[in-house]
């Protein structure tokens, strides 16, 4: 495996010092997991056919354990069901692109536009190629919060899996979904990016995505974090 940058990954304890033996003490086996990171990509990428679906198997994986996001995931999937063609994609931009506390893309919010998020990005592309994982388009950048449940999708190293989920992933959450500050920009851009919320409509059904994801990550790893405590 490429050798970790401690720039790049300042957030994310060493490998050696994880314990990769959890058993049935998680919320979802990880089997699971990787269809949960598959579905939730399929509903935070750019809509190009697939949303519906994607919103609907996550559902089912979650109805039993966490009611609450099944239910705002069924919300998205009514919402997306009952909109005109190419209004769902018009949301999406609104959503991501004109709101910069929501911009996708983990480096941003970890780091803001520095010298450490380009550490991260090359970081990302290297622990891609060591997988052979591949995105398209090839022009979207690895830190793109899709690209990066995609890969969680597909990794076998699980120990690594839980290392970007927990320790990037769930932070960056936690900044979209507006509990904690964003790296990504000041206080006067804080003031700009407001009224571009208010522009792009304020909360839009993707934010209940985030916020299903979010608890879904959130009890996953507080039950890894019993476990390595035990």
């Amino acid at each position: 495996m490429a050798k970790q940058s401690p720039i790049a990954w300042r957030l994310l304890r060493p490998y050696a010092a994880r314990n990769d033996t959890f058993g049935d003490s998680l919320m979802y086996t990880e089997n699971e997991m990787r269809n949960l990171y598959r579905y939730f990509a399929g509903m935070l990428e750019y809509p190009t056919g697939g949303t519906l679906e994607a919103a609907a198997a996550a559902q089912g994986l979650l109805t039993d354990k966490f009611p609450e996001s099944a239910a705002q995931l069924q919300e998205f999937h009514d919402y997306a069901v009952s909109l005109p063609p190419g209004r769902l994609e018009e949301v999406y931009t609104g959503t991501f692109d004109l709101d910069a506390a929501c911009h996708p893309y983990l480096g941003y919010h970890l780091f803001g536009e520095t010298y450490k998020r380009s550490a991260f990005l090359v970081e990302l592309k290297q622990r891609f190629g060591v997988e052979g994982f591949t995105f398209s388009p090839a022009t979207e950048l690895p830190d793109h919060l899709a690209v990066i449940l995609h890969f969680l999708a597909v990794t076998r190293n699980e120990v690594q899996s839980r290392e970007i989920a927990s320790e990037a992933l769930l932070p960056v959450l936690d900044k979209m979904t507006g509990r904690s500050k964003s790296e990504g920009f000041d206080e006067d851009e804080d003031v700009e990016a407001s009224g571009m919320k208010k522009e792009s409509g304020k909360r839009t059904q993707f934010h209940g995505v985030l916020e299903a994801l979010r608890s879904v990550l959130q009890d996953q790893f507080q039950s890894l974090n019993v476990v390595e405590s035990a």
